[in-house]
C-alpha cells in the first residue's frame, strides 16, 4: 500500500471553494476601503464647505455695501465650484484605482474586459476634468466681466 495519497475530487472542490472565498473576501475588503476613502473625502469636503460658507455668511451679515456683497458672493461661488469639481475629480480617481485592484484579484478571464472598462473610466475622468477646467474658466471669465464696486 502506498503512502502517497492523491487529492480526491471533494478535496479539490473544497480547496477551490476556499480560494474563491478568500478572493471574495479580498474583493469585499477593497470595496470597503474604497467606500471609506470616498466617505472621508466627501465628509471633509462638506465640513470645509460648511465652515467656509458659515464664515462668509457671518461676514456678509455685517456688510452694508451691496456691491462688495455681490463681489464676495461671486468669489465664494467660484471657490465652491472649484471645491465641488476637485472632490468630483478625486472621487473619479478612486474608482479606477479600486477597479484595478479588483481586476488584479480576479485576473485572467476578465483581463480584456477590465482593460476596456479602464479605458472608458479614463476617458470619463478626462471628460470630467476637461469640463471642470471649462467651468472654472467660465466662472473666472464672468468674474472679470463684472464691474467691481469701489
Amino acid at each position: 500500500m502506498s503512502s502517497h495519497t492523491r487529492n480526491s475530487p471533494t478535496q479539490t472542490t473544497v480547496d477551490g471553494g476556499q480560494a474563491n472565498l478568500e478572493t471574495a473576501l479580498r474583493i469585499a475588503t477593497v470595496i470597503v476601503e474604497a467606500n471609506q476613502r470616498l466617505f472621508k473625502l466627501q465628509s471633509e469636503a462638506a465640513n470645509a464647505a460648511f465652515a467656509e460658507n458659515s464664515k462668509h455668511l457671518m461676514s456678509s451679515l455685517s456688510t452694508k455695501d451691496s456691491g462688495a456683497l455681490l463681489g464676495e458672493w461671486a468669489r465664494l461661488y467660484e471657490a465652491n465650484t472649484r471645491r465641488v469639481l476637485d472632490v468630483t475629480r478625486s472621487c473619479f480617481e478612486i474608482m479606477p484605482q479600486t477597479q484595478a485592484e479588483i481586476a488584479n484579484l480576479i485576473g485572467g478571464p476578465f483581463a480584456s474586459a477590465n482593460k476596456e472598462t479602464q479605458q472608458y473610466i479614463d476617458q470619463f475622468t478626462k471628460a470630467i476634468s476637461d469640463r471642470r477646467d471649462a467651468a472654472a474658466a467660465s466662472v473666472k471669465h464672468r468674474e472679470h466681466r463684472q464691474p467691481r464696486a469701489t
